[in-house]
């Protein structure tokens, strides 16, 4: 039932956007066709689409299937009143990819008809006139664009806040200090979950997407001044943090996630809820109130709770909002492991931690392989113990030959049947199985390559201390590193450290070896971080509404929205000429159907903001100076006021023709991206 919900939802939501970005069309003409009569030009036709007519309308003749054109020109041979007749055709023509207003004297595709003498044809009326007309289309859409946002604001729509939801390790958010304070106070290096970023370059920053965006469009190499109100510090906090491609986007990033609520989320809505959650009685829509007593306001501050405590157990409360009662559960925080430059995988001194599966999606190759929810991967294809880095290219390379397969559950190893990937994927989550002290791989060069342990070996105790996870393994290090440094052993020569393990070979005892963490070792084992360990999916992403309190208000909100879309339309126009916005960033006619059809999906207010966004992009991407748009015949009145003649036939063929085919490959290229996006590929 859900799932067709959810169809009918996709169909009246695309239904909604063809509706919506129809009537941009529309307006957009209409905007053409009104100043043109206006100015008395004669207008001949006024369609919506291109190619063949599907209906027509004329005064006087009515509707037809088709065009009015040869009846409309038999009347007048036959000495019918033209004054009884109209003299546009309005029309709908099959392809829906645009609109024009045919106009007596101008035709973007026929330089030539701007030699019509009749006084009522475009080359006749003066420049400001034609000037008028070309920039009218533009200026509609401004006005409705506006329009569309002032009803979004009036109604309501919800952003995420410019909250920082986590920090990637190793990147410019997490690595940089704050202005003005001693680069060795911790406190103050990197942003923390919870900060709120007000201004990016003394410029107000509205939402988390405006950061974002922001961040994206940034200058190559430039450095950005991010100021951020924290709890507990009575002024800002200003970063100078340097943006830097991200692997996964390809975009500038400084390396924030969004913001999450502390409200779980419903495992229907993509959200995941783990199974001490659902053991305990805690289910979706309970929300985090205390961590140890502490109250928590925001999920910054229960990562925070959960992770001081460096993976000991913690109690914490989850409450029904609808019922007020409260659910107690104890949870540790979970092992970030250890930033190490140079290295892919992630691992702690060297020790790569095995692959656990969450969950395995229903009806997905995995699970007809018989794969189950928290199964440890122990091989995959021919990779034994593969890590979390190895996974996708692993699918990837398969193409449609199947993989095989195993996994440790519940301490034993089961052999699944072969999987075979469907669209370069098996339908499972995956995460680093922290839980379970099983090492995938010991990397060379690292502190761990002394052990020599073979894929699938266990560690079982530091220094005598039993070992259950791998949070333990990262506690127990730190705390030998931070206790012989503290007692002057160990800061020229290092620690020694004994690792007792049991080795992935049938019929062997457990062995122990001592390792020696030196050089930059120890300094990275006293910056492994500690995080909450249900995962970001079990909570909800945290939105606020954006909502004005009169139209006036909203009015506001909308002029500044406008502006700051042509900004940034602008901005991404000139990156993509620098190299750090792609070509693969950009969205063609697929790309924003589809982002357009999930952005309406939550709401008739949603909608019209995207209506509003694509408004106002039209108004940029009309009046660029590209030939056959109205930027480029804007151009071509500017070279005739400056030169006193129009510019000649030829070379507003030739620059017709290159219009086009820049078109033509944008769209394409956008097609590709499109279609290649979607499908996953």
């Amino acid at each position: 039932m859900q799932g067709i919900i959810s169809q009918f939802s996709s169909i009246w939501a695309f239904a909604g956007l063809v509706f919506g970005f129809s009537f941009l069309i529309f307006i957009h003409e209409l905007g053409h066709h009104l100043m043109a009569k206006w100015v008395g030009i004669k207008v001949t036709q006024f369609a919506i689409g291109f190619g063949p007519s599907v209906f027509a309308w004329r005064k006087g003749l009515g509707l037809r299937r088709g065009t009015t054109e040869p009846e409309y020109a038999k009347r007048l041979e036959d000495g019918d009143d033209p004054a009884s007749m109209g003299e546009t055709e309005y029309r709908l023509n099959w392809v829906p990819l645009g609109g024009y207003v045919k106009m007596l004297g101008q035709e973007d595709l026929n330089p030539e008809a701007g030699t019509c003498e009749d006084e009522r044809s475009f080359n006749k009326k003066p420049i400001w006139a034609r000037a008028c007309v070309v920039s009218a289309g533009v200026v509609m859409n401004l006005i409705f664009g506006v329009i569309f946002f002032v009803i979004a604001f009036m109604a309501g729509v919800e952003f995420p806040p410019a909250i920082v939801g986590g920090v990637m390790p190793g990147s410019p958010a997490a690595t940089t200090h704050a202005l003005g304070h001693d680069k060795a106070d911790d406190r103050y290096r990197g942003l923390k979950a919870g900060d709120r970023i007000t201004h990016i370059n003394d410029e107000t920053v509205t939402d988390f997407a405006d950061m974002a965006v922001n961040t994206a469009l940034a200058s190559p190499n430039e450095t950005l001044r991010l100021t951020v109100q924290r709890d507990g510090e009575s002024k800002p906090l200003v970063f100078p943090v340097t943006p830097r491609e991200d692997e996964h986007t390809k975009l500038l990033s400084v390396g924030i996630a969004r913001p999450i609520s502390l409200t779980l989320n419903d495992p229907g809505q993509g959200g995941t809820l783990p199974k001490v959650l659902t053991d305990a009685g805690v289910g979706p829509g309970m929300r985090v109130v205390s961590v140890d007593g502490q109250a928590i306001k925001h999920y910054g501050q229960f990562e925070l709770a959960v992770a001081d405590a460096r993976g000991q157990p913690v109690s914490v409360v989850f409450t029904d909002p609808d019922t007020g009662e409260g659910v107690e559960v104890e949870l540790a925080a979970a092992p970030r492991l250890t930033p190490i430059e140079g290295y892919t995988t992630t691992n702690l001194i060297g020790l790569a931690p095995a692959v656990n599966v969450p969950m395995v999606v229903e009806d997905s190759p995995a699970m007809k392989a018989g794969m189950q929810d928290g199964d440890i991967l122990a091989r995959l294809g021919s990779v034994i113990w593969p890590t979390w880095e190895e996974i996708p290219k692993i699918v990837r390379d398969a193409g449609n030959n199947s993989l095989d397969a195993a996994v440790l559950r519940a301490g034993e190893l089961v052999d699944l049947e072969p999987i075979k990937p469907r669209k370069k994927r098996i339908g499972i989550s995956y995460v680093m199985a922290l839980h379970e002290p099983v090492v995938a791989r010991t990397l060379s060069g690292t502190p761990a390559a002394s052990l020599e342990l073979n894929a699938g070996s266990r560690i079982l105790s530091i220094d005598g201390h039993a070992v259950n996870t791998f949070g333990d393994i990262q506690r127990l290090l730190a705390e030998a590193v931070a206790g012989a440094q503290s007692g002057g052993d160990g800061a020229a020569t290092g620690v020694s450290v004994a690792v007792r393990y049991q080795a992935n070979i049938v019929g062997t005892a457990p062995s122990q070896t001592t390792i020696q963490i030196a050089g930059p070792w120890p300094k990275r084992l006293a910056e492994a971080r500690w995080g909450q360990p249900l995962g970001p999916f079990a909570f909800k992403l945290l939105n606020v509404p954006l909502k004005a309190d009169n139209p006036i208000a909203a009015a506001g909100l909308g002029i500044k929205k406008a502006h700051q879309v042509m900004l940034q339309t602008y901005v991404t126009l000139l990156r993509l000429f620098q190299g750090t916005v792609k070509p693969s960033h950009l969205r063609g006619p697929i790309g924003i159907a589809d982002d357009g059809t999930n952005f309406a999906k939550q709401g008739w207010s949603y909608l019209m903001f995207f209506l509003g966004l694509i408004s106002i992009n039209l108004v940029v991407i009309n009046f660029l100076p590209i030939p056959i748009v109205d930027g480029g015949l804007m151009v071509f009145l500017i070279i005739e006021k400056i030169k006193g003649s129009p510019v000649s036939v030829r070379v507003q063929t030739a620059a017709t023709m290159v219009g086009l085919a820049m078109i033509g490959s944008v769209f394409l290229l956008t097609l590709f991206y499109d279609a290649k996006r979607l499908l996953g590929l």
